[in-house]
């Protein structure tokens, strides 16, 4: 995802105005940056603190790349580059400050969009910013920068001549949602569906369902509500939506009851052809995303061109160039012995329901091929962890899967349960896995999917089939 780098997001004038400090030279910005290895001639660095490096340490790298400013803390002790600061009380309260001023600042009819969920955030965004580029000028945040760092960095970073803004809101306990639905201040807020994942967090699924409906709390007057209705919690989620005024409420999914509904996919060779029908009226159009789940994911797009009042057919039409973020089901070619296998790289994280989604579309893709899951534990379930892992056998046997090598040690009561009945190893980490030599055990010819959470590190495992076996990739 490429944030717009527009030279006019920000100047010195309005910078000294949004945070009340006087700046002595002046400039323009094409970008605000907390990591000091992204910054570029014409950015903001922001020096913010962290539990493990502080951005103050980096203020000489960010001035060598080509920083035209340096918001520090008031304490801070420069040796150089008395130019360049600005000195501030606390640097992420100014990040918030630039945030709610980069939002106030857009046109009234541009359209805001925030997008939460269990999973699907991410791709539904892809597919969103896709459909909306060909209507207007269309800003998303870049990534998964999700979180209370995230947000409000994606936000100061959007231009004042934004018309669609589309940004994922994340969370890993209650009262984190509210808070940076209030900073996006969406007119349409969707949610893709509600599962365990970040149980661990919370005593309940309800209160996981209680946390995601904060999403409704930031919603502009007359906005939209676009849910899933598919999802079990959705009554749950929906009841939030009660207290609210002037809210309009859509629906979409396999429900019969839904506003906008799929009624037909096929798999084509680059994604999916997908009918639905919204309102009576039928729309067709491709997606290069693999699944049902992200057919489903695809009717929120439809229903944010519908509630926009834009040429739905254009949008539509522009989905299939939504392009994949590394980790999310990317395919890849391998060459094992002179004969072609396929990788799917669905390495960026797991949880339940993200788990079963890829194996239903996973026995889709592979069809008569040998299946090999390479499966890292999932994380953040808590007290739950051994009965969420241990939900996953019924699956891996109604699917057919051929061969599940397991990693990490929430997996090793799965391993232990299914190693009876599917050909399966075990390994503590990713590292074991190839140390060990485990992934002798797959074959040409065979279909392989990579799935774990963040901290599991699959993408070792990915990039060590890429190099061993010269892939080419597909998409």
């Amino acid at each position: 995802m490429r944030i717009i780098k527009d030279k006019s997001i920000w100047n010195s004038e309005e910078v000294s105005k949004v945070i009340g400090k006087k700046i002595k030279f002046s400039w323009c910005s094409n970008s605000l940056e907390i990591d000091s290895r992204k910054v570029i001639k014409g950015s903001i660095f922001f020096a913010m603190p962290g539990t493990k490096l502080d951005g103050h340490n980096f203020i000489k790298d960010a001035v060598n790349s080509g920083a035209v400013a340096l918001i520090v803390n008031k304490l801070y002790q420069p040796v150089n580059y008395q130019n360049k600061l600005i000195k501030v009380e606390d640097v992420y309260k100014t990040l918030i400050i630039m945030a709610k001023a980069a939002r106030n600042r857009v046109h009234s009819s541009a359209q805001i969009i925030a997008i939460t969920g269990s999973s699907g955030k991410t791709s539904t965004k892809e597919m969103i910013k896709s459909a909306f580029n060909v209507l207007g000028l269309t800003y998303a945040n870049p990534g998964s920068y999700n979180n209370h760092v995230g947000v409000p960095y994606s936000l100061a970073n959007m231009s004042s001549k934004t018309e669609f803004g589309v940004f994922e809101i994340g969370m890993n306990n209650s009262n984190e949602i509210s808070k940076l639905s209030r900073l996006v201040k969406p007119n349409i807020a969707i949610i893709t569906n509600v599962s365990e994942g970040h149980i661990g967090n919370f005593k309940s699924i309800k209160d996981v369902a209680k946390a995601k409906a904060e999403i409704f709390e930031g919603l502009m007057n007359n906005g939209h509500i676009l849910i899933n209705r598919d999802f079990e919690y959705y009554n749950e989620v929906i009841s939030y939506s009660k207290k609210l005024q002037n809210i309009n409420i859509i629906t979409y999914g396999l429900n019969s009851l839904s506003n906008i509904c799929l009624i037909d996919r096929k798999i084509i060779k680059d994604g999916q052809r997908i009918t639905a029908s919204a309102y009576g009226i039928k729309y067709t159009y491709k997606i290069n995303f693999d699944g049902l789940h992200q057919a489903i994911n695809s009717l929120a797009v439809l229903g944010s061109l519908l509630i926009s009042k834009r040429d739905v057919k254009k949008g539509i039409s522009n989905l299939y160039k939504a392009a994949l973020p590394i980790g999310r089901g990317n395919r890849h070619t391998l060459f094992i012995n002179g004969k072609k296998s396929l990788l799917i790289d669905d390495s960026y994280n797991a949880n339940p329901s993200s788990v079963i989604a890829s194996l239903n579309s996973f026995k889709e893709i592979a069809v008569n091929n040998r299946k090999v899951l390479i499966l890292g534990e999932m994380g953040e379930l808590g007290k739950h962890s051994l009965f969420l892992h241990k939900k996953l056998y019924d699956y891996l046997i109604n699917l057919n899967i051929n061969l599940v090598i397991f990693v990490g040690k929430n997996t090793k009561d799965l391993y232990n349960l299914s190693k009876n009945k599917i050909e399966s190893a075990w390994a503590e980490s990713s590292e074991q896995i190839i140390k060990k030599d485990i992934i002798k055990l797959i074959k040409p010819m065979d279909t392989i999917l990579i799935k774990g959470s963040r901290y599991m590190k699959m993408e070792v495992i990915v990039n060590y089939l890429i190099m061993k076996y010269k892939i080419k990739v597909n998409k």
